[in-house]
């Protein structure tokens, strides 16, 4: 399964496969790497002894291919390319004990390439660059054969051009490391040390992430998945086109749900300028979601046009409505008349969106806030905490920590102005406990 490469901030997107191989989302080209060690020329798209991992929630994605004497270390990360499109760095590292020599093979059928002193073209738009052009190149259907055939890769010099494919060798000493940036959108991209570095890539995704809901688990793995799935929404932000409009509603829920209310409006103005027909009550889900988490009565009023056409769709065609939700916006939205319209069509009401673990951490769709409701038996004698976590009733921020036996519960709900005093549960861990305090900290009873 290929991963993602998405980058906030610049057109493009492309993804990484799980051999490495470099794509644009335009599938224009495909971009694969070969290492040539001791024995022979390995192709990780062919190897059976390649592995991978990401860093930094998938920020980076490393790929390692097993050799006589060690390993060849590919990573890839996408960045922004300075105002222009986005761009993915692809680097290779020789983490074996000898030299060895390294090709990278740009395929794009029924196009003409060209390989240049500074990178190289397809259809003579730029899709690599570099600073440190390779030893050798070779461009044409036979280019790979032709290059790897070459007495150390590297006696068919530069500045060529043909179709269908080309490729490029560097010598890679012990140690050493190269690389190079494709261009995931159209234009331009600067040579890797102009762009930022993995590190900087890992360090502002989490910079990203911290924007939203902080949960911490005592879960490695879920932690782990949780961090992946967030930097994964946050991209997607990048590529709404190539989303349906049912997709996009569940982004935006789901951005909503962990915190993200400036993404997930970007999300919204692209739902509301469809204007669409179909999935009305996605789309009633989605903006009423926002409008419960947020309490922002701007955003009502901008997409209140937008909920009353979902709402004639969703009469007309007999669909579920979420219709204490969808009252609630209209009259925020100064629209009492139509809440009252909405009243009297008497349609379904549609459950709450599914909410995987949102749904274990907090349930606020009741008149009660139920703190924990799922809380895991695999949990139990480890911390959990919910920092900033978005509500109906405003925001809340949990912990819960064990004195021997017992969970001992501390919680903070700042409320929204003018928001009545909310009985708070948490029958996931003390069905008997309630509070109407916004704020306090007991030790409940030991769980059955």
């Amino acid at each position: 399964m290929s991963k993602p490469l998405d980058v906030l901030g610049a057109p493009g997107w492309g993804e990484v496969d799980t051999r490495g191989s470099v794509r644009p989302g335009s599938g224009e080209w495909t971009l694969d790497w070969w290492v040539g060690a001791s024995d022979r020329w390995h192709r990780a798209s062919q190897e059976a002894a390649v592995r991978q991992s990401d860093v930094g929630a998938g920020a980076v994605v490393e790929t390692r291919m097993k050799l006589p004497d060690g390993d060849a270390v590919q990573r890839v990360w996408a960045v922004a390319a300075g105002g222009g499109p986005a761009a993915a760095v692809v680097e290779v590292g020789n983490d074996a004990a000898t030299a060895f020599a390294v090709a990278l093979v740009v395929e794009a059928p029924g196009s003409v390439l060209s390989v240049e002193t500074t990178g190289v073209t397809v259809g003579g738009q730029p899709v690599l660059a570099w600073d440190r052009p390779p030893a050798g190149a070779a461009v044409g259907p036979d280019a790979v054969e032709a290059l790897l055939e070459a007495e150390g890769g590297a006696t068919t010099g530069l500045d060529r051009k043909g179709r269908d494919v080309a490729a490029s060798v560097w010598p890679l000493p012990h140690t050493a490391r190269m690389a190079v940036s494709a261009s995931l959108g159209r234009g331009k991209v600067p040579a890797p040390p102009d762009l930022p570095d993995a590190e900087a890539v890992v360090r502002g995704w989490q910079a990203h992430l911290d924007r939203g809901t902080r949960i911490e688990v005592p879960d490695e793995g879920l932690a782990r998945r949780i961090d992946r799935n967030r930097r994964r929404w946050l991209g997607q932000t990048g590529r709404m086109e190539t989303f349906d409009v049912a997709e996009l509603c569940e982004l935006s829920v789901r951005l909503d749900h962990h915190g993200y209310h400036d993404d997930a409006e970007v999300v919204l103005d692209e739902i509301a300028a469809r204007w669409t027909t179909e999935v009305p009550t996605e789309r009633l889900t989605a903006f009423t979601v926002h409008h419960d988490l947020t309490g922002d009565q701007k955003t009502a009023v901008r997409f209140v046009e937008a909920v009353a056409e979902a709402v004639e769709a969703a009469a007309r065609v007999g669909s579920a409505v979420p219709v204490d939700p969808v009252d609630r916006l209209l009259i925020a939205a100064g629209q009492d008349r139509a809440a009252q319209d909405l009243r009297r069509l008497h349609l379904d009401a549609a459950e709450p969106p599914a909410e995987g673990l949102r749904s274990e951490l907090v349930a606020d769709h009741g008149e009660d806030l139920l703190v924990a409701p799922g809380f895991r038996p695999a949990w139990r004698g480890g911390s959990l905490a919910v920092y900033g976590l978005p509500t109906r009733f405003g925001t809340l921020s949990y912990a819960v920590r064990w004195h021997g036996a017992r969970p001992a519960l501390l919680w903070e709900l700042d409320s929204r102005p003018g928001q009545e005093p909310v009985v708070i549960q948490a029958p996931g861990l003390d069905e008997s406990w309630s509070s109407r305090e916004p704020t306090g900290e007991t030790l409940l009873a030991a769980p059955q």
